[in-house]
């Protein structure tokens, strides 16, 4: 092991992991387009006569962080067992550069193959779907969305999109912390944290019964009194 960072060396450990993975890799590819497929089909084929564009990204996001919640789970899964942990931290490469050779591919690679399979598999279920409105006019519809008036929804996914990398991030956590079920350890301490959180601003409600607060407001709504409104 060595403590000085090379870019060379980055990029002969990035095709090492690939040499030594690709296989694991294309079948978790395929499986991801296999899943994503199922759902999409049954969206499809059973969605009623009035299609609407949001479903498919919200299928998109559920997806996004179940499975890059498991992928990202496994990525340290060579420390579980000594003979490959001993193999993985005596290899010769800083620290760095292996933990930017696991992020490349749970983070850029992931999200670069995801994105594709929504991609593909939304324009084959828009095509289904324009088939139907042709053949049947009148009967069928697809409402699609109109981004610069749909704002509320384009901000909502763009915070979506914020939370998976800081999921990503806790899963790849657990994956370093966790040598056994990091993914199902993981997931009950998010719940936990999420729970925990949801009391604590439940109790201060509770506190202030003239205030109605939400995650990041607080505001007066007291009869006559002045309006305050601060950040939390």
């Amino acid at each position: 092991m060595t403590a000085n960072f090379s870019f060379k060396r980055l990029a002969q450990l990035i095709a090492k992991q690939w040499i030594e993975n690709r296989r694991m890799y294309w079948m978790s590819a395929l499986a991801l387009l296999g899943l994503l497929g199922i759902v999409f089909t049954i969206w499809a084929v059973n969605g009623g006569k009035q299609y609407n564009e949001e479903v498919p990204y919200v299928i998109g996001l559920f997806g996004l962080f179940i499975t890059g919640g498991v992928f990202a789970s496994t990525a340290f899964n060579m420390l579980g067992t000594k003979d490959k942990g001993i193999y993985w931290i005596s290899f010769p490469a800083s620290h760095l550069e292996k933990f930017l050779a696991v992020l490349f591919f749970n983070l850029i690679v992931f999200s670069l193959v995801y994105l594709l399979c929504f991609s593909l598999l939304k324009m084959l279920a828009e095509s289904y779907i324009q088939v139907l409105i042709d053949k049947y006019p009148g009967e069928y519809s697809y409402r699609k969305i109109n981004w610069s008036r749909d704002e509320n929804f384009s901000v909502v996914l763009l915070n979506f999109i914020y939370a998976f990398f800081a999921v990503q991030a806790v899963f790849l956590l657990g994956s370093v912390a966790f040598k056994r079920f990091s993914f199902i350890i993981t997931i009950v301490l998010i719940a936990a944290f999420i729970f925990s959180f949801i009391f604590y601003i439940t109790k201060i409600a509770k506190a202030f019964p003239d205030h109605n607060f939400d995650l990041f407001t607080v505001s007066n709504d007291i009869p006559g009194a002045p309006a305050l409104t601060r950040n939390m």
